[in-house]
């Protein structure tokens, strides 16, 4: 049942999502792709995989109570709630503090909570979180011509 609103709840952000990017700018003549290719694509394999998640919530068979199954969801899965929420602030300061910084303080923060706290992993995370940014950027802007904020 937690698998079948969570499939819904996914169409529907996916579907809000589809809306918003088409009202991206057209592409100019510098510019590889149209600002809402890639948010399509994205957007498109995210609503293929919650259509195979609310098809296959109906084969399991289990008949449980929402608020238990929903509990014991989020205590295994807790990972995934602290990421979606970290994913939301980071979206929220993505116009106030730009590209480069949010990312990098969005990475930190994931690469903190999924990894083993050891100082040899630190000292990685910290540059992958630095490079990762600076990389995405130059893709964008070089190869792709698509500015970011």
């Amino acid at each position: 049942m937690v698998n079948r609103i969570f499939s819904i709840l996914v169409l529907v952000v996916a579907g809000i999502f589809f809306i918003e990017s088409r009202g991206f700018s057209e592409k100019t003549g510098m510019q590889t792709f149209a600002p809402s290719f890639f948010p399509s694509v994205i957007i498109i394999v995210m609503s293929i995989l919650a259509l195979s998640l609310f098809i296959q919530s109906f084969k399991d068979k289990q008949k449980d109570d929402l608020l238990k199954s929903l509990k014991v969801y989020i205590i295994e899965h807790w990972r995934v709630v602290i990421t979606l929420i970290l994913l939301v602030i980071y979206i929220s300061l993505l116009p106030i503090i730009g590209f480069l910084i949010s990312t990098m303080l969005f990475l930190l923060m994931v690469f903190a909570m999924l990894g083993p706290i050891k100082r040899q992993y630190l000292v990685v995370n910290v540059l992958l979180a630095v490079i990762l940014p600076f990389g995405i950027q130059w893709v964008f802007q070089s190869i792709l011509k698509i500015y970011l904020p």
